[in-house]
């Protein structure tokens, strides 16, 4: 049996400029690519310094942007659409995924986060006097705490 190879069509936000690409077997869309990372925000193939740093410090993840922001602007391709009418739901679903994620992270930060950052840090402070440690302990039982939370909460 010959092995099927996905057809590619490129996803562009200006005549010149391809961003992303939607892959096809057999008429349906397989999957969903992005040319740059999540962290790069202004999609210059390139993560800045600043870039880098707003998304360490901020609290809610980034994770999925690029590829949701492609899907996005591919749902409105007629070339996308014509072969694949159901795109449009599955670029919807993608999005209501991508934002259900996105208010879960501002529910832990803001109700949650604070706490636990205090939490950790007292109890970094009993097991060492190390800053370093201390740091090291705190953010491993912040980040324990938050994937905890996000599993309960089906993510």
């Amino acid at each position: 049996m010959a092995q099927q190879k996905i057809d590619w069509v490129l996803v562009k936000d200006s005549p010149t400029t391809a961003f992303g690409a939607v892959g096809f077997l057999n008429n349906k869309v397989v999957t969903v690519v992005a040319f740059y990372e999540d962290r790069d925000g202004d999609m210059d193939g390139k993560v800045s310094w600043g870039e880098a740093i707003a998304c360490f410090v901020s609290p809610v993840s980034v994770k999925g942007t690029a590829v949701n922001s492609v899907a996005q602007t591919a749902k409105y391709s007629s070339e996308i659409l014509t072969r694949d009418p159901g795109f449009k739901q599955v670029a919807d679903q993608m999005f209501v995924n991508f934002m259900s994620g996105l208010v879960l992270d501002g529910i832990y930060a803001v109700y949650f986060a604070p706490g636990i950052s205090m939490a950790g840090g007292g109890i970094a402070k009993n097991v060492t006097s190390s800053m370093i440690k201390q740091l090291v302990i705190r953010k491993g039982f912040e980040a324990t705490v938050k994937k905890i939370f996000m599993e309960s909460a089906g993510r």
